[in-house]
This record gives structure tokens, sequence and C-alpha cells, in this order.
């Protein structure tokens, strides 16, 4: 079910700012935990994202979201761990005996909040799609809208070139290492000389914003995608 793929990306961007927004202020952990839960269960039925992928995107945010609680737990204000006299205490008990554990758990449990809002956008949307609704429903200038898209899909080219400019070299005897200067080098006057080419071609086929253009397709905002932001925005004020 393709629900969360087909709402409107303009309009799911704004609540899902507004939801950051609201979380920015609050420092309630059960707020934080609903809505990671909920972005990733959205994701896993609502739409065609890859559990893999998004299994992916969560352990560099499980790790960092780790990080901070330790760091709350063991180094903020207060009763640091390190104060507690019995040491004949299981570490789990200290730790449950130290009152920093609650500020942790409000850092670790905010990081996956926003990482979660963030995954549920990033593999929902279609970058296309975004760009398109950016127009039509933002009133963003063609101009920027699509250059914002060539430089999204330059970045592929980009890898490939580093890859050939670095072969070129092993082919010479070379061996340069990962970011050596003169591979980089290389690589980003290509990348430039690609950019204007680009340029051109838009301003040669009348993407300079100045002309009425016609779209292939026009992303609509539909009664569907109001609902799903009322009640995604409205699910936020039921912990407060």
């Amino acid at each position: 079910m393709k629900l969360i793929d087909n709402w409107n990306p303009s309009i799911k961007m704004i609540s899902i700012f507004i939801c950051v927004f609201i979380l920015a202020f609050q420092y309630n952990i059960q707020l934080n935990l609903f809505v990671f839960c909920t972005s990733i269960l959205s994701l896993i039925f609502f739409s065609n994202a890859k559990i893999k992928t998004i299994i992916k995107l969560l352990i560099p945010a499980s790790i960092a979201a780790f990080g901070l609680f330790m760091m709350g737990m063991l180094h903020a204000k207060g009763n640091d761990i390190t104060q507690i006299q019995d040491t004949t205490l299981p570490f789990i008990l200290q730790m449950a005996m130290n009152q920093n554990i609650q500020t942790g758990l409000q850092l670790a449990t905010r990081l996956l909040a926003f990482a979660g809002l963030g995954i549920l956008f990033s593999l929902s949307t279609d970058g296309n799609t975004f760009i398109q609704s950016l127009i039509h429903q933002c009133h963003l200038s063609p101009v920027y809208a699509y250059g914002i898209l060539a430089a999204f899909h330059l970045f592929p080219d980009m890898a490939k070139e580093y890859h050939n400019v670095k072969l070129a070299y092993e082919i010479k005897g070379l061996h340069p290492h990962a970011l050596s200067f003169n591979v980089l080098f290389t690589m980003l006057v290509n990348s430039i000389r690609w950019s204007e080419s680009v340029a051109m071609a838009m301003e040669s086929k009348g993407f300079s914003g100045k002309e009425k253009r016609t779209y292939h397709s026009i992303p609509k905002v539909t009664l569907l995608d109001i609902v799903l932001s009322i009640c995604m925005i409205s699910s936020m004020f039921l912990f407060f």
C-alpha cells in the first residue's frame, strides 16, 4: 500500500517541519518514542520502502543515540554515576539509581525521533515528484528547482568519474590514495564542464523561468493529503 508514497511531497514536508518544531520544544520521552515508532511502522506497512534500506539507515542513528544516552547518563550535571559510593551493586542497579538516566533517555529518544522523521521523508518521497511539487505548490522558481534536480543527478556521474580518473592513473603505473589532489582536481574539472553543458542545455530548452511552460504531470493536493497532515500533527498533542 503506497499511502505514504502518494502523499503530496510539499504537504508532507510542511507537516514534518511542524512536527520537528514541536519536538524541538518538548522533552517528552514517550512522545519521542511514539514519533520514532510511528515513522518506521508507517514506512514498513504503508510505503514501498525496503526493510533492508530502513535497517541500514537505522544502524548509524541507533549508534549515535546510544552514544548520546551514555553521554547524558555519565556526564550530565547532577547525580553523576561515579558519585555512587556502593560499588558492590551491579552496574545495572547503579544505572537505575542514577538520576541522569532520564537525561540520557531524553537525548537518545530525541535523536531517534528526528531520525525517524527524516527517514520517513527520504524513503517515501521521489526526488522528481518533490521538485515538481515545490514548483506548483510552493511556487519555487524553475531555475532553482531544476538546478537542484540537475545537481542531484550529477552526483552519481561524479562518483563514476572519480573511479575512471583513479583507474587512468593506475594504468600509468601510479597508485594515488583516496584523497589524492590530482584525482579530485581532475574529477572536479570534468564535473564543472558537465554542469556548464547542462546549464546551456536547460537555457536552450527554455528552463529559464521567464516563459510559461507545460508539464507532463502536475502534483495535486487532495483531501487525503490534508487528512494525513492533520492526523500526523494532531497525534503530537496526545502526550501533552
